[in-house]
């Protein structure tokens, strides 16, 4: 006979699939007509928009488009002048748990940018890129809980887990007219924009999540009066993404992607104020996180006949906690002495990873910084250098790493130093087993042989479960404690004789 127990079903979603692909893709670029041959490439920049994602049969794959703009000094005239490129990219990758049930998070970023001249009207354009992407399925679990019955006794454990219970996505537009400083000279030709999206907060609010952030624009240009000058303009935005979430979810991540970007310039006023019009394309990508507790049934036993228990389990990543370090890296780029002032710096992360150091596991950032300058003479001159960024990383501890603020630049006798600041997110997730009985058969057709075990038992207490005696020796906690002078509820101290009695 089978004996009913309460079944509860929770639901959450399971990830499947972590992984880093990357991709890099050439292209050619023909000087357009009315633009002058080049003399030198000064600097190559972008940044990465997603176009798709797609799951199936253990495959993964992501598209997007690498948007470049090459900055020269052209053969004849002075100033600056720019060319830009589309490159698409596809990226894959490969998980037996892959299907086409998945709910897809993926963020792409731009590595590595470079372009040569082939000849003064033709450049061939060089882009790298990672994308970073979880996948998750849907998983159900049930939570059992014992119903008395006459002469079965039951072994129950509860356990309070965090768990992804929902992925969600939402697409978006917002516009602003942005407004370049005051103090900025004003613009005769803007050269290249790039954007980037900052997360500030995600909160839930019943089952939607309301995420904020800023979308922060580089602006290359050629001032009025000549020269080249950068500025940063941040435009501010708000979305309410629903979930899928019941009830409300305790926290959220959330992955910020472009899809477009179209910037032009604007006049702010009639005093002539320099200004952005932008129109952003993004996507918030957000897995939400729900408390959950689950009660299972790990044992049953009976006085009377034997019982047989089907098993069930199940696996999933538990969010543990967060927390984040903030980390500083300087780069020296050397310039000898031509260095006069410096007009633009390029600051790209290059990839990231935990990977062997000795004994020891170190989380490795690398990145690239470009400056462009003026020498003494006044021409524009670049130049780059790579670094790397180590910090300690531990098992079980996923990390990501960001810039914060502008970086700091001091130019010297011979080099141009670069401070930058780095935060440096870790989240700890460890892997929980959920199991217990899905169903419990008493076999009443069959008696237990009671004719090996003693009517009464004298044990010495060995860090005895109550529980487990009692079910070794067919009596029950409560008898057992009863019989040894033990207070109901109490734990019986070590070396302690228990008396056993039988049922």
């Amino acid at each position: 006979m089978n004996i009913d127990l309460k079944s509860d079903k929770g639901s959450f979603v399971k990830r499947v699939f972590k992984g880093r692909m990357t991709r890099e893709e050439t292209a050619e670029v023909i000087v357009p007509d009315a633009l002058p041959d080049i003399l030198r490439i000064l600097d190559t920049d972008g940044y990465m928009c997603l176009r798709g994602k797609d799951s199936a049969d253990g495959r993964v794959t992501v598209t997007g488009t690498a948007e470049i703009t090459v900055l020269y000094v052209p053969e004849s005239g002075s100033g600056v002048r720019r060319v830009t490129a589309s490159i698409p990219m596809e990226l894959e990758g490969e998980g037996a748990s892959i299907t086409s049930d998945c709910l897809i998070t993926a963020s792409l970023s731009l590595t590595g940018a470079d372009s040569r001249t082939v000849n003064p009207r033709k450049i061939v354009v060089r882009a790298e890129c990672a994308c970073e992407a979880s996948l998750y399925l849907p998983e159900t679990v049930y939570s059992t809980a014992p119903r008395e019955h006459e002469g079965v006794y039951f072994k129950s454990e509860s356990m309070s887990v965090r768990f992804p219970v929902s992925v969600s996505e939402k697409t978006f537009i917002f516009t602003d007219e942005a407004r370049l400083p005051d103090s900025a000279p004003a613009v005769g030709e803007i050269l290249g924009c790039v954007t980037a999206l900052k997360l500030e907060s995600a909160k839930p609010v019943g089952s939607r999540a309301v995420v904020k952030g800023t979308a922060e624009t580089t602006v290359m240009y050629e001032a009025r009066d000549g020269g080249l000058c950068r500025e940063v303009v941040s435009s501010p935005f708000s979305q309410i993404v629903e979930t899928d979430a019941s009830g409300e979810p305790a926290e959220m991540d959330v992955t910020m992607s472009l899809t477009s970007v179209y910037a032009t310039r604007s006049l702010m006023d009639e005093t002539g104020g320099d200004g952005l019009s932008l129109e952003i394309h993004a996507v918030a990508q957000c897995v939400a996180y729900g408390d959950q507790t689950f009660e299972m049934v790990k044992d049953a036993y009976s006085v009377q006949n034997p019982i047989e228990l089907r098993m069930a389990s199940c696996s999933a990543e538990r969010l543990m906690g967060r927390e984040s370090d903030t980390e500083t890296l300087t780069v020296s780029i050397p310039t000898g002495d031509r260095a006069s002032t410096v007009s633009s710096v390029c600051v790209r992360m290059t990839g990231s990873g935990v990977r062997a150091k000795g004994e020891a596991r170190v989380f490795s950032v690398g990145v690239c910084v470009t400056v462009i300058y003026e020498d003494r003479g006044g021409e524009l001159l670049s130049a780059s250098r790579r670094a790397e960024l180590e910090v300690p990383a531990s098992e079980g501890v996923e990390m990501a790493v960001a810039f914060v603020g502008e970086p700091a630049v001091l130019v010297t006798d011979n080099s141009v130093d670069v401070r930058l600041t780095l935060e440096v997110a870790k989240t700890r997730f460890d892997t929980v087993e959920i199991s217990g009985a899905e169903s419990v058969e008493i076999k009443e057709e069959e008696a237990l042989d009671k004719s090996s075990i003693p009517a009464v038992t004298v044990v010495r207490q060995k860090n005895w479960d109550l529980w487990e005696l009692a079910k070794k020796f067919l009596s029950t906690p409560e008898l057992i404690q009863e019989a040894s002078g033990l207070e109901p509820g109490s734990v019986p101290e070590e070396n302690c004789v228990l008396l056993v009695p039988r049922m």
